[in-house]
């Protein structure tokens, strides 16, 4: 009883504001208000025509995925050595692949900016991709890691004997068993980029903005609805991901769970 209650409270605590952030939405007023006088679509409508949102929107999606696939081209084999190399020294090289989760991100986005300006770059998608892919490696780090941990090594010893190549190994038994921890890190990377504020305001351009920092640049001129519409806007495309995940493969399984019989 208690514990339910717990929960029901935990939860309206969590959803209460994306429900009023839903609900200014589709406000008719010219200003943000609670509860609203009346119901329009005029706020989304004129949010999905502005090039100043939807741009940057399409920028985080790209920039999100990109980080992504980066990320899990460097987690894969960091994950296969540490998980089955047994060398000296694989705990020192773990702790410093999960460091970004400890290192604040505007310190960070510091760092990232007075690297490249050493290095004569200046600030763009490139800056973005590699700042965002640093943020986001440790996600997809420890859900492969967890993966590769339990697999079963006597898989890949068979086919093996059964004349497999390194290669084919690889594709064919290795990377299906990696690929629930792949498809969970690739969601939280994509999340975390997409949401990530302090590497994108320093490193972005005006045309590599990405969505977060769009809205602060609306909310410092601007108290209208169209922040929550696109804040609604940025809340379906997140549901839109869980479901097809959850549609496609399953978030229990992604998540690393076993089911019991």
């Amino acid at each position: 009883m208690i514990r339910g209650a717990y929960v029901v409270l935990a939860g309206l605590f969590i959803l209460t504001p994306l429900m009023v952030v839903c609900v200014v939405a589709f406000t008719s007023a010219s200003f943000v208000s609670f509860p609203t006088p009346g119901f329009s679509l005029r706020w989304i409508i004129k949010v999905l025509a502005d090039p100043a949102f939807m741009r940057p929107l399409a920028n985080s999606v790209l920039l999100g995925l990109a980080a992504a696939v980066s990320a899990a081209f460097l987690a894969v084999p960091a994950a296969l050595a540490l998980a089955r190399g047994g060398f000296r020294g694989a705990a020192e090289i773990e702790a410093f692949l999960l460091s970004p989760l400890s290192l604040p991100a505007l310190i960070l986005s510091i760092a990232l900016l007075f690297y490249f300006s050493r290095l004569g770059m200046g600030a763009g998608f490139i800056g973005l991709l590699v700042g965002h892919t640093v943020i986001v490696l440790p996600y997809m780090l420890r859900t492969v890691l967890a993966v590769a941990r339990g697999a079963d090594p006597a898989l890949e010893e068979a086919a093996f004997v059964l004349g497999a190549d390194p290669w084919r190994s690889f594709l064919h038994v290795t990377l299906p068993i990696l690929r629930p921890g792949i498809v969970a890190g690739a969601l939280f990377a994509f999340l975390v980029s997409f949401d990530e504020v302090a590497v994108a305001l320093l490193m972005s351009t005006v045309s590599t903005m990405t969505l977060p920092v769009a809205i602060l640049n609306h909310v410092a001129n601007n108290y209208d609805p169209a922040i929550a519409a696109i804040s609604l806007i940025k809340i379906v495309l997140v549901v839109a991901v869980l479901v097809a995940l959850e549609l496609g493969f399953g978030l229990d399984r992604l998540m690393l769970s076993r089911r019991r019989p």
